[in-house]
């Protein structure tokens, strides 16, 4: 570890020739922001793209298979298959095995798929915001929050999103229009990261009475449908079967068949206090993977933080 200038570079020392080499001078890993794929998802506990390339590149010269035991959402797993390798991981909390999932099968779309979905969205959202349209949708029953997590504008919005993915009928689709609410349903709410979930009005920021949902939404859309472009061109036409599962590998590890792994790559779970359940509550309800406090009990104990 070295440090200068107010930054930190993590170095990675070639032990056969004596070289250093800095991976990265960018200790909040705020690069995934930005790259491709790396960006659909906001995820608190960073872990460095640059870094996982280059560990791969320097210890899996040959096509192989990569485990990430605490996949996230897929920093690993999405640099290791697009550098050409099989992939496996486990991970405990459900919205981030399913952004994880998402983002390692999105690009088996055919981009013109998503771009008459986005369309249609656009289409079917503009209408129903012209008219007097009446969601079919109604908020997860078993979430409770404090104050209300949506204005009555905003909600009305988002049920009507919710009601034009419920007709998403087409094998991922329905799951990158999940995934693009999921990543943005914050942003419209009354609450925030600051840097764990709270109420707005805690840390002095007005609540938010109305909000343009749908655009947030299909500014996300474009953006993933622009990425699985990439995607797709890089793979050229190359098949990969990602295996992600929602289990802990503490638990499930003996799944894997004897030296069935090439190299292991991971950022473990450490003792931050950051409460993983609370942060991703609203994902978890809003996308069905929970239905109410009992759902939650064995996630909780089997994460490590509790309370920033």
């Amino acid at each position: 570890m070295k440090t200068g200038s107010g930054a930190t570079q993590l170095l990675l020392f070639d032990r056969p020739s004596g070289n250093v080499q800095a991976l990265f001078d960018d200790p909040a890993f705020a690069s995934n922001k930005n790259a491709p794929v790396h960006r659909w998802v906001p995820w608190i506990a960073g872990f460095s793209r640059e870094f996982v390339r280059s560990a791969i590149e320097q210890y899996l010269q040959k096509k192989g298979t990569v485990l990430d035991p605490f996949a996230g959402v897929g920093t690993t797993l999405v640099e290791a298959v697009l550098a050409g390798h099989n992939v496996i991981g486990f991970e405990i909390n459900p919205y981030a095995a399913f952004a994880c999932r998402t983002k390692l099968t999105a690009y088996r779309l055919k981009v013109h798929v998503v771009e008459e979905g986005i369309k249609r969205f656009r289409q079917f959202y503009e209408d129903a915001m012209r008219g007097s349209y009446t969601p079919q949708s109604v908020p997860p029953p078993g979430f409770k929050t404090r104050s209300a997590f949506y204005s009555q504008k905003v909600l009305q919005k988002v049920l009507t999103v919710q009601d034009f993915i419920a007709s998403q009928k087409e094998n991922e689709l329905p799951d990158v229009f999940r995934l693009a609410f999921a990543s943005t349903m914050v942003t419209y709410s009354n609450y925030s990261y600051e840097p764990s979930l709270t109420r707005r009005s805690v840390v002095g920021r007005d609540d938010i009475e109305d909000f343009p949902v749908g655009e947030v939404i299909i500014s996300k859309l474009w953006e993933m449908a622009h990425d699985i472009q990439w995607v797709s061109e890089q793979l050229n036409g190359s098949e990969r079967t990602p295996q992600v599962f929602n289990e802990s590998f503490f638990e499930s590890w003996r799944k894997l068949p004897a030296s069935s792994i090439d190299l292991l790559l991971t950022s473990p779970p450490y003792l931050n206090n950051y409460h993983y359940n609370r942060n991703t509550r609203p994902h978890l309800y809003w996308l069905g993977l929970v239905q109410g406090t009992s759902d939650l009990k064995r996630l909780e104990e089997q994460n490590f933080g509790k309370f920033w």
